[in-house]
């Protein structure tokens, strides 16, 4: 017979030595820097980190005006949403900015590790745990929006990193105890940092309505509740304070006072958010080709294909999704994957509406990391089960290959 404490030894260790495998594998995959010690990000990285700065000085507005920085009222302000502010403000007293390190290791580390954790729960293989994992990381839009986070902490990419840390946090959870303070603040997380991923809260709802073990429903609906409220409640605040209005995101006001281009003019003809954007971001949501260019060399035509700066199609480049159809009918009949599969299908109908598609993207689409993770945590537990590992190990290997290499 089997040792039953020996049995749990061994389970333990092979989960310690899937999660040391998943880290390896990034440092060694990602081509950014993982230590540059002398490296303070500022408001010449990050307008953000201006905001945390001026809040610390009793002010709202920043001290000068960068590229997508919100001009009203001859005053400058962040229209992002607050998450990395509050990060950003536990350090720009002592270092001037944000280092280096402290993104890295508080933005961008966590992550492969809670796609581990989430996977190892999901499927009970740690290394298939260890697999999905380095298949989100590396295999979806998650590495180029890593990639540029750890370079550069521009806020488009800080804020999707946290907003997939979040998400993480929120579905470990969601398929572990469903403790409703946990699954609490990864939705804050995501939702004060890419404010679509507010859709979450169904699963959180749904959730905490089935109350907690030795706790009753109403206990928990009134967190998640008060969750809600206050990932609404706190940028409806600083939209007021700003902009003089609760609804003003300042979103529109990084078009004053700067060159116009196809996409200010989009969004003052048509709103940020209409039916018009549809088909061009069901297109480049969904399929977004590379693009084909012919030039003259010498006397001689030669072609080049090249990746799509607009947005990519996520189905192609990462075809492990395509399992959610297979699955669809089994996943709708579970409550609690319904639940899911209605929050990551909100998102990305609210996206379809968006003026934007993300440009400019280089090969990959980083809104789609609103509703991703979700999506291969749903088809995780069927994917790497009989012949389907296979197919999946090849679907895993493609994306990688195209994500790391291929863009």
């Amino acid at each position: 017979m089997t040792d039953p404490v020996h049995k749990m030894s061994v389970g333990k260790w092979r989960r310690l030595i899937g999660a040391a495998a998943v880290l390896v594998v990034f440092a060694l995959l990602c081509e950014a820097k993982l230590w540059r010690p002398g490296e303070i990000f500022t408001i010449r990285d990050n307008i953000q980190i201006a905001e945390a700065q001026a809040w610390w000085q009793g002010r709202l507005d920043l001290p000068e005006r960068k590229w997508d920085s919100a001009l009203f009222n001859g005053r400058v302000y962040s229209h992002f949403p607050p998450m990395f502010s509050f990060i950003a403000a536990a350090f720009t007293p002592w270092f001037g900015g944000v280092p280096h390190w402290a993104v890295v290791l508080i933005v961008v580390l966590p992550v492969p590790l809670l796609a581990y954790a989430l996977f190892l729960r999901h499927t009970d293989s740690a290394a298939w745990a260890a697999v999905l994992a380095i298949g989100l990381m590396f295999g979806t839009s998650v590495y180029p929006v890593l990639d540029k986070t750890i370079r550069g902490a521009a806020p488009y990419y800080v804020n999707h990193t946290l907003a997939v840390l979040g998400l993480l946090i929120l579905l470990n959870e969601f398929y572990g105890r469903r403790r409703a303070w946990p699954m609490s603040v990864g939705l804050i997380i995501a939702a004060l940092s890419r404010q679509l991923t507010i859709a979450f809260a169904i699963p959180l709802i749904w959730s905490a309505r089935r109350g907690e073990a030795g706790r009753p429903a109403a206990r928990t609906m009134m967190i998640g509740a008060a969750t809600v409220a206050a990932v609404l409640g706190l940028p409806l605040t600083l939209n007021t304070l700003k902009f003089g209005n609760p609804l003003d995101s300042g979103y529109m006001h990084i078009y004053n006072d700067r060159p116009e281009d196809g996409l200010s003019r989009d969004a003052r003809t048509y709103g940020l958010f209409s039916a018009h954007y549809v088909p061009r971001n069901l297109y480049y949501a969904n399929i977004g080709l590379p693009k084909l260019y012919r030039i003259e060399i010498e006397g001689e035509q030669r072609s080049f294909i090249r990746p799509n700066i607009w947005g990519t199609g996520i189905w192609w480049t990462t075809p492990l999704l395509l399992w959610v159809f297979v699955e669809l009918r089994r996943l709708w009949r579970d409550p609690a994957n319904r639940a899911l599969l209605l929050a990551a299908l909100l998102a990305n109908a609210a996206l379809l509406f968006f003026h934007g598609t993300g440009y400019h993207q280089r090969g990959f689409n980083r809104f789609s990391l609103d509703y991703v993770p979700a999506l291969l945590a749903l088809v995780a537990p069927t994917c790497c089960v009989g012949w389907r590992r296979w197919v999946s190990l090849a679907m895993i290997g493609w994306s990688v290959v195209y994500f790391r290499w291929l863009i």
